[in-house]
């Protein structure tokens, strides 16, 4: 065995391995460099134009896909574990009740009063979460949950609670969906390059203020044959009252009001 030579080999290799950190230390650099480069120059732009973000903008998501949701058949064990109401099975998929007794959703307890129901009342009922409420119809409109995040279904929610004319539940509509991801993960936007997004589309104006930012699923159509939606990652994001969604992947905007 050649010593001599084999030393050289292992001092060039080391050397080799030595450059190729250093340049990857170097692009990482750069690169982090050039996001906070971006990010006080949006800054910059919104404090030009006094544009307030009165909220604190939610921490960040550096990769997301696609999701498909199933609506999926309730079990007769599930149906069977229900108590202190009367519940029917349409189509196997959907559980529509009433209460035995009205239940009360106290004003200044109401989100502690509305989880309570969820665990009470509804199968899987810590993966909803509150999505608007219909004073029109008076009903509480609810959505799933996804990783934490909520997912819009297209149209109809998945869970609707129907209140009496003192704000009780007396009823609700249930369906579930099964989630699972479809397609790979892609790179997604920052909360604040969403906001550049709306700004740059001119969505965004002097002296406004964004109230709302958050990352969730978004279904805009119901596949063929129902029963089936894909939800794309998206930032929900209000400004001075109207809410838009921007696309976390492929920057496309859509108004919601």
């Amino acid at each position: 065995m050649n010593w001599s030579r084999t030393k050289t080999i292992f001092i060039i290799t080391f050397l080799f391995l030595n450059i190729f950190l250093t340049w990857q230390l170097i692009e990482k650099n750069n690169s982090n460099q050039m996001n906070m480069i971006a990010q006080a120059t949006i800054q910059e732009v919104l404090r030009d134009n006094n544009v307030t973000i009165d909220v604190e903008l939610p921490e960040e998501t550096t990769t997301a896909g696609h999701i498909l949701g199933k609506a999926v058949p309730f079990s007769e064990r599930q149906m069977n574990a229900l108590s202190n109401q009367e519940a029917d099975l349409l189509d196997g998929t959907t559980i529509i009740a009433e209460l035995n007794e009205p239940f009360e959703l106290r004003e200044d307890q109401f989100s502690q009063d509305l989880n309570q129901f969820l665990t009470s009342y509804i199968t899987n009922g810590r993966e909803y979460r509150f999505g608007r409420f219909d004073t029109e119809a008076r009903q509480i409109l609810m959505q799933q949950t996804y990783e934490g995040k909520t997912a819009y279904a297209f149209e109809a929610e998945p869970l609707v609670l129907q209140l009496n004319e003192d704000r009780e539940i007396v009823a609700y509509e249930q369906s579930y969906y099964e989630f699972e991801p479809t397609g790979r993960e892609r790179e997604v936007l920052t909360s604040i390059k969403a906001i550049e997004v709306l700004l740059n589309a001119q969505h965004i104006g002097v002296n406004d203020t964004v109230t709302h930012v958050e990352f969730g699923y978004y279904s805009l159509h119901n596949l063929q044959g129902g029963g089936a939606q894909v939800f794309a990652p998206m930032w929900r994001v209000t400004v001075e009252g109207e809410t838009y969604l921007v696309h976390a992947i492929n920057p496309e905007i859509q108004q919601l009001s």
